[in-house]
Protein backbone atom coordinates (compact mmCIF):
# COMPACT_ATOMS: atom_id res chain seq x y z
CA UNK A 1 0.00 0.00 0.00
CA UNK A 2 1.44 3.08 -1.07
CA UNK A 3 0.73 6.79 -0.28
CA UNK A 4 1.07 9.43 -2.52
CA UNK A 5 4.07 11.88 -2.64
CA UNK A 6 2.81 14.48 -1.09
CA UNK A 7 3.32 18.10 -3.72
CA UNK A 8 5.98 20.47 -1.65
CA UNK A 9 4.99 24.07 -1.46
CA UNK A 10 8.23 26.34 -1.98
CA UNK A 11 8.08 29.23 0.37
CA UNK A 12 10.85 30.43 -1.28
CA UNK A 13 12.55 31.88 -4.69
CA UNK A 14 16.34 31.22 -5.63
CA UNK A 15 18.02 34.30 -7.55
CA UNK A 16 20.40 33.46 -9.92
CA UNK A 17 23.57 33.02 -9.04
CA UNK A 18 26.47 35.28 -9.20
CA UNK A 19 30.31 36.40 -8.43
CA UNK A 20 29.14 36.97 -5.03
CA UNK A 21 28.07 33.51 -3.94
CA UNK A 22 31.55 32.22 -5.55
CA UNK A 23 33.08 32.24 -1.51
CA UNK A 24 29.75 30.81 0.15
CA UNK A 25 29.57 27.64 -2.23
CA UNK A 26 33.66 27.20 -1.94
CA UNK A 27 33.15 26.97 1.87
CA UNK A 28 30.48 24.49 1.66
CA UNK A 29 32.55 22.42 -1.33
CA UNK A 30 35.46 22.56 0.97
CA UNK A 31 33.84 21.20 4.08
CA UNK A 32 32.63 18.45 1.65
CA UNK A 33 35.59 17.96 -0.27
CA UNK A 34 35.60 18.95 -4.09
CA UNK A 35 36.46 15.29 -4.67
CA UNK A 36 33.15 14.28 -3.37
CA UNK A 37 31.54 16.20 -6.27
CA UNK A 38 34.12 15.03 -8.86
CA UNK A 39 33.45 11.39 -8.50
CA UNK A 40 29.89 12.11 -9.37
CA UNK A 41 31.00 12.66 -12.92
CA UNK A 42 32.11 9.39 -13.08
CA UNK A 43 30.60 7.45 -10.58
CA UNK A 44 29.43 3.72 -12.06
CA UNK A 45 25.84 5.01 -11.92
CA UNK A 46 26.45 7.76 -14.32
CA UNK A 47 29.21 5.46 -16.68
CA UNK A 48 26.56 2.88 -16.66
CA UNK A 49 23.73 5.39 -18.30
CA UNK A 50 26.14 6.65 -20.49
CA UNK A 51 27.05 3.32 -21.68
CA UNK A 52 23.60 1.43 -22.24
CA UNK A 53 21.72 4.67 -23.06
CA UNK A 54 20.42 5.75 -26.09
CA UNK A 55 21.60 8.58 -27.15
CA UNK A 56 18.42 11.16 -26.97
CA UNK A 57 18.04 10.69 -23.39
CA UNK A 58 21.43 9.32 -22.32
CA UNK A 59 22.32 13.47 -21.59
CA UNK A 60 19.06 13.91 -19.35
CA UNK A 61 19.77 10.31 -17.30
CA UNK A 62 23.20 11.05 -16.33
CA UNK A 63 22.82 14.38 -15.71
CA UNK A 64 19.64 13.89 -13.57
CA UNK A 65 21.80 11.10 -11.60
CA UNK A 66 24.67 13.53 -11.17
CA UNK A 67 22.29 15.80 -9.54
CA UNK A 68 21.53 12.99 -7.03
CA UNK A 69 25.10 12.21 -6.14
CA UNK A 70 25.31 15.82 -5.46
CA UNK A 71 21.94 16.15 -3.26
CA UNK A 72 23.09 13.12 -1.20
CA UNK A 73 26.77 13.96 -0.77
CA UNK A 74 24.88 17.31 0.19
CA UNK A 75 22.65 15.93 2.73
CA UNK A 76 25.30 13.57 4.19
CA UNK A 77 27.46 16.30 4.85
CA UNK A 78 24.96 18.63 6.16
CA UNK A 79 26.17 18.30 9.96
CA UNK A 80 29.91 18.92 8.43
CA UNK A 81 28.45 22.66 7.25
CA UNK A 82 25.02 23.29 7.98
CA UNK A 83 25.78 26.78 8.99
CA UNK A 84 27.17 27.65 5.69
CA UNK A 85 25.04 25.72 3.78
CA UNK A 86 22.05 27.32 5.83
CA UNK A 87 23.93 30.94 5.06
CA UNK A 88 24.33 29.93 1.37
CA UNK A 89 20.83 29.18 0.86
CA UNK A 90 20.06 32.76 2.77
CA UNK A 91 21.98 34.66 0.57
CA UNK A 92 20.23 33.24 -2.23
CA UNK A 93 16.73 33.36 -1.16
CA UNK A 94 17.17 36.78 0.36
CA UNK A 95 15.38 34.94 3.43
CA UNK A 96 16.50 34.71 7.22
CA UNK A 97 18.92 31.79 7.97
CA UNK A 98 16.03 31.02 10.78
CA UNK A 99 13.36 30.85 8.48
CA UNK A 100 15.47 28.43 6.67
CA UNK A 101 15.87 26.16 10.02
CA UNK A 102 12.20 26.48 10.60
CA UNK A 103 11.21 24.26 7.58
CA UNK A 104 10.16 21.25 7.57
CA UNK A 105 11.82 18.49 6.11
CA UNK A 106 10.58 17.95 3.17
CA UNK A 107 10.45 21.60 2.21
CA UNK A 108 14.31 22.19 2.45
CA UNK A 109 15.40 18.77 1.33
CA UNK A 110 13.33 20.61 -2.24
CA UNK A 111 15.24 23.74 -1.91
CA UNK A 112 18.61 22.18 -1.63
CA UNK A 113 17.71 20.31 -4.59
CA UNK A 114 16.31 23.42 -6.13
CA UNK A 115 19.67 24.69 -5.38
CA UNK A 116 21.88 22.18 -7.02
CA UNK A 117 19.99 21.55 -10.26
CA UNK A 118 20.71 25.61 -11.22
CA UNK A 119 21.65 26.13 -14.46
CA UNK A 120 24.78 28.27 -12.82
CA UNK A 121 25.68 25.70 -10.01
CA UNK A 122 25.87 23.28 -12.70
CA UNK A 123 28.35 25.32 -14.73
CA UNK A 124 30.14 26.45 -11.78
CA UNK A 125 30.60 22.87 -11.16
CA UNK A 126 32.02 21.88 -14.45
CA UNK A 127 34.23 24.88 -14.77
CA UNK A 128 35.87 23.44 -11.14
CA UNK A 129 35.67 20.07 -12.32
CA UNK A 130 38.22 20.78 -15.43
CA UNK A 131 41.03 21.54 -12.58
CA UNK A 132 41.46 17.50 -12.56
CA UNK A 133 41.38 16.58 -15.97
Amino acid sequence: MSEAVKTVERPYTLRTLNATDIAPMAKVISKIGIDEFTKCFGSENVLKIIRTGNKESMSDMAGLQVVLEMVNIITSHIPDCDKEIFALLAQVSGLKVDVIKAFDLPTITRMVIDFVKKEEFKDFIGVVSELFN
